[in-house]
């Protein structure tokens, strides 16, 4: 699997802002309140409550509670159906969340013509909120990433993650890295790529600082510095990204640009291999002929708190 896999869909619970008249606004508020609590069927309740005033926000709202099973048993055929009420009236988050269940086949028969449609309305969408956007471009850029209902246009994509980057989205901006760093759809540019893969890094996403990571160890623009690789994979490591964890386990296999430690090498490998990674597996069974089982087992141990692991 490359590191620099574009990991396409992230869909969370967007900020709900408050709409609609003093007593919805009131329930609204209420919801979010008990979502951010973790007391799900609570804002389940609110938000059907407000829901049924016809309200798109908490329509939206319990689509994604169907949607990832939170407060009720999970739906995507509900989550489809509170989508569409809620994209119906305008929702630019609801449009999205369509075209990305469209593009998934979650809830209904899988349809990239719909898919595209639905992330074209949300990005055209004329109450348009910054972060609803910018996840929308995104996916309207994968789309042109891998051809699908479209014709494959790498020009196309970039423009369009430039456009989720620059309404701050850290996934538009990782994968508009990769596109410089490739010169795919634009001319290569290390330098470009280091500077999206940075807006990215600097919002906490992992698979952007794993892929400055690999930048700085290959050395591709600058000077290879292996501990400023150590200090990026780290931190995507910590997060469970696993290929930041199998490149932290070569680091410590190899001791490259620190000391060498096989212990922790396993540590990252078996992190990594526990998280789907094949490639980690075989570094597992070459470790396997030089360590104790003592060593294996206290690497294993101590992995098994996977944020105590990634403190170093």
């Amino acid at each position: 699997m490359s590191h620099h896999k574009l990991y396409k869909y992230t869909i969370v619970l967007m900020a709900l802002f408050l709409a609609g008249t003093p007593v919805t606004a009131d329930i609204l508020k209420d919801a979010k309140t008990a979502y951010n609590s973790g007391k799900y069927e609570e804002a389940v309740r609110l938000y059907k409550t407000a829901a049924e005033k016809s309200n798109a926000r908490a329509q939206f709202g319990l689509g994604v509670m169907y949607e990832h099973g939170r407060g009720v048993p999970q739906d995507h055929q509900k989550a489809l159906e509170w989508y569409q009420k809620a994209a119906g009236q305008g929702s630019a988050a609801a449009q999205n969340n369509l075209g990305y269940l469209y593009f998934t086949g979650q809830g209904v028969e899988k349809d990239y013509k719909q898919a595209y449609q639905w992330y074209k309305k949300a990005v055209d969408n004329k109450d348009k909120k910054r972060w609803h956007v910018s996840i929308a471009w995104c996916n309207l850029g994968n789309m042109y990433m891998g051809g699908y209902h479209v014709p494959q246009s790498y020009s196309k994509a970039a423009e369009c993650y430039r456009k989720s980057a620059d309404n701050g989205n850290p996934n538009g901006a990782n994968n508009l890295g990769y596109l410089y760093e490739h010169g795919l759809g634009v001319e290569k540019s290390y330098e470009l790529a280091m500077k999206w893969y940075g807006k990215a890094a600097d919002k906490g996403y992992p698979f952007a600082e794993s892929n400055l990571g690999v930048m700085y160890e290959s050395g591709r623009g600058m000077m290879i510095d292996y501990h400023k690789a150590l200090e990026w994979y780290t931190k995507a490591a910590i997060k469970g990204n696993a290929f930041a964890q199998y490149k932290l386990g070569r680091i410590y296999e190899y001791g490259l640009g620190v000391k060498k430690d096989l212990v922790k090498a396993y540590r990252w490998y078996w992190l990594s291999s526990q998280k789907g990674a094949k490639y980690a597996d075989e570094c597992i069974q070459r470790l396997k002929t030089v360590l104790t089982k003592v060593q294996i087992n206290e690497a294993v141990k101590i992995s098994s708190g996977e944020g105590e692991a990634g403190h170093e």
